[in-house]
This record gives C-alpha cells, sequence and structure tokens, in this order.
C-alpha cells in the first residue's frame, strides 16, 4: 500500500471515530469487514463499499426475490435469517438457512439471468442490497475495487461449482 493511501486512511478512520458508535455508515463497514466476500478489501474500500450498498429489512416470510425473478444484486445478511428455497410443479425444497454474515443471490452481479431459487425472510430480517449497476458504476470511479470484488466472486462461484460437481460425482457412485 502506497504512503498516500495509508495517510488516506489513517484520515478517514480518525474520522470515523469521532462519530458516535451508532453511526450508519459506521456500523455497514464492520459488518462488511465480517463479510468474506469483502476481506480483501482495505477499510477505505469499504468505505466505499459501505457509500453504494442499500439497507433494506423485511417482514418474516416476507420474500427477498422470488424463483423465476430477474437478478439485480447480491444481498447481505446483516441481522436475522433467509431460507434459499426451489420450487417445482407445486413443491416447494429448502435448499437452506442463510444467517448474518451470509450472502446470496451473488450470480445477479454477473448476468441478468433469471434467479434460480427464492429467497425468504425466516422471522424478520436485515439485508445490504450490491446492486449490479451500482458495481458497474464503481468499475469507473474506482477500478481497484470492483476488481477485488469481481475476483472474490469469481472464487466464490468457483468453489461452489467445485462443490457442486463433488456433490455430482458422489451421486453418481451410489447410484452406480
Amino acid at each position: 500500500m502506497s504512503v498516500r493511501n495509508l495517510i488516506a486512511e489513517k484520515l478517514m478512520w480518525e474520522s470515523l471515530r469521532r462519530w458516535k458508535n451508532t453511526s450508519p455508515e459506521l456500523d455497514r463497514i464492520q459488518f462488511l469487514k465480517t463479510v468474506p466476500f469483502f476481506n480483501e478489501l482495505s477499510n477505505w474500500q469499504l468505505k466505499k463499499v459501505a457509500e453504494i450498498v442499500f439497507l433494506r429489512t423485511y417482514d418474516p416470510a416476507e420474500y427477498v426475490f422470488e424463483q423465476g425473478q430477474p437478478g439485480a444484486a447480491i444481498f447481505l445478511i446483516m441481522d436475522g435469517q433467509v431460507a434459499v428455497e426451489i420450487s417445482k410443479e407445486g413443491l416447494t425444497t429448502s435448499l437452506a438457512t442463510l444467517e448474518r454474515g451470509a450472502f446470496f443471490g451473488e450470480m445477479a452481479l454477473l448476468d441478468e439471468s433469471p434467479r434460480s431459487a427464492s429467497a425468504r425472510s425466516v422471522d424478520g430480517c436485515k439485508t445490504l442490497a450490491l446492486y449490479r449497476n451500482d458495481l458497474n458504476r464503481l468499475i469507473h470511479s474506482d477500478p481497484a475495487t470492483a476488481c477485488h470484488i469481481y475476483r472474490a466472486l469469481a472464487r466464490i462461484v468457483g468453489d461452489r461449482l467445485r462443490s457442486t460437481n463433488e456433490l455430482v460425482q458422489a451421486a453418481e457412485k451410489l447410484a452406480a
């Protein structure tokens, strides 16, 4: 990290320390630090991300998004739980229940494909949403930060693809 970046980061954190501990922006930055998706970002970059994410609160059983809808954002769970479900022929199957610090809907940052599953608040939850359009704008205003986010996304998608391949291979062995 350059001396200029170190000085800028120090100045940013000094100004943040002057805020009350309940500052919404500071809360967002502190939360983003805990999400593995953003673990390669500096504090200064986390501040940039905190400025472009949107806070949304969901009631119990409210859908964050439904299967088949166009994808537009990745969601990070700040509080509560989200059930990820798929529906086919009137039957709903629960794929996972996600909690604080988890994220979902990340494929929406890559393309406009319809959602492959639904995400529903369990008992109410609070999320931060990072929209594809905002990330695209970040490419122009701060390419280094956008690059880190896309690299993290590629790593996560790759890990999930490898895990899926292992599950398919294990199922094929059982079927044989």
